[in-house]
């Protein structure tokens, strides 16, 4: 990367409600990873009950360092280009009250077949960055920038 960002930490999540299938949802999280991770990592899991008394799994993984940069790498240049415009366009609604703090919402289905998109919605895998060297939204433009160009 040209400037001195760095991805500290990246935290991805996803609830699994009573309809849905353990081994889909595992896997679309896992679907978000680079294959080269997907193998080596367990997911913390969490039971929580729901409004009306259900159960709510709740999988998270955090990434650290190099794996978190490589990771966020590969689901920016996973994303097809309607979808990196998307992103950089909304880049506003999606960064913190902390300008370092970048969230993404990718559509759970989607992920499950292992195509990376942009969703707003509730059914979706959380992913957020925390990084090193942006202080506003210029700087998460730019490192946006800076990840685009290793697509």
């Amino acid at each position: 990367m040209g400037r001195d960002f760095n991805v500290r930490l990246l935290r991805i999540s996803v609830f699994k409600h009573a309809t849905e299938d353990l081994s889909k949802v595992r896997q679309a999280l896992l679907n978000i990873l680079p294959q080269t991770l997907r193998g080596s990592k367990i997911l913390a899991e969490e039971v929580v009950k729901g409004h009306h008394g259900n159960e709510i799994r709740i999988f998270r993984l955090e990434l650290h360092g190099d794996e978190a940069l490589k990771t966020l790498i590969h689901i920016i240049c996973s994303l097809d280009e309607s979808d990196r415009r998307l992103l950089k366009l909304s880049v506003g609604d999606r960064v913190g009250d902390v300008k370092s703090h970048l969230y993404l919402r990718l559509g759970k289905q989607e992920a499950y077949v292992g195509r990376l998109t942009i969703r707003d919605g509730s059914d979706v895998v959380r992913v957020s960055a925390t990084v090193e060297g942006c202080r506003s939204l210029e700087d998460i433009n730019a490192f946006l920038d800076e990840l685009f160009k290793d697509c």
